[in-house]
């Protein structure tokens, strides 16, 4: 670990950052979509929903389940199977779609701070995978060829558990559909060493825990350090649900609303980074 804070508390090493965010949501938004676009990924979710969340799929879809509070055992409420599905279901990338991804990279120009930030944003996830891994390969190819090899440290935040299998996971789904290159970018492939320290990644939870135990939300530390944002981060599930409420009526604005949740993650993230290099 104390390679990882070597660099994190290196003023220069923000300038050899490539930070990014993915934001995905939920394929098919309702359960009754997933039965019927994708049979067998509806049968998939029948076995997470009985085994992980104790609840069974049963028609019809929209019944009711009674649930005890297990901090109050004289507490019963209840939930749909629709609700645990939109609730829990975003956490699988199996069942989501990339919406927008958002990169970054930071200079200096008259003594200021400035940043190079650019979003990605497509309603087909393809094409915004694409985008993405195009400037992947660039970058890999780019520290290939230097002497010796270098790559930017990536870095962003919970990207070692979300963001990184996001992308390779969607990669090898998409890999019959890449024409120019079907092999995984390098500078990704790097990022899976098994220790962290050594992958050239900063990833702000791990840092956050300065060796402690818990997984910080970005939104309680920039909350907690009074970090600008242009609007509050929402939980994965609530950007889902948000997105397709959206793509009912305006699918601009769907993928604004998306967009801008990318973008104030990748935002956050660097001036975090920021606050912790002048320790």
């Amino acid at each position: 670990m104390a390679q990882l804070f070597e660099t994190v508390f290196k003023p220069q090493s923000i300038y050899e950052m490539f930070f990014f965010n993915v934001k995905s949501v939920l394929t098919h938004p309702s359960l009754f979509e997933l039965k019927k676009e994708n049979p067998v990924l509806f049968q998939r979710w029948e076995f997470l929903s009985k085994s992980k969340f104790n609840f069974e799929v049963v028609e019809p879809i929209t019944i009711k389940n009674f649930v005890i509070d297990p901090d109050d055992k004289d507490n019963v409420y209840q939930l749909t199977q629709q609700e645990i599905y939109e609730v829990n279901a975003p956490n699988y990338i199996e069942f989501g779609k990339i919406v927008a991804i958002t990169y970054a990279t930071l200079y200096i120009k008259d003594g200021t701070l400035k940043r190079y930030l650019k979003t990605i944003v497509n309603e087909d996830e393809f094409i915004t995978l694409l985008t993405f891994m195009d400037e992947l390969w660039q970058l890999s190819s780019n520290g290939v060829k230097s002497t010796p090899m270098h790559f930017p440290i990536l870095c962003g935040h919970n990207i070692i558990k979300r963001d990184i299998p996001l992308l390779i996971r969607k990669f090898i789904f998409y890999r019959d559909k890449f024409e120019e290159n079907k092999q995984i970018p390098f500078i990704l492939k790097n990022s899976l060493n098994s220790k962290p320290w050594e992958s050239n990644i900063v990833d702000t939870v791990n840092v956050w825990k300065f060796n402690g135990y818990d997984n910080i939300p970005l939104m309680l530390i920039s909350d907690y350090l009074g970090l600008k944002k242009t609007v509050d981060l929402l939980p994965l599930h609530e950007v889902s649900r948000k997105y397709w409420e959206l793509y009912e009526n305006d699918v601009e604005k769907a993928l604004q609303f998306v967009s801008l949740q990318s973008a104030t993650q990748t935002n956050l993230t660097i001036q975090l980074m920021n606050e912790l290099r002048q320790l």
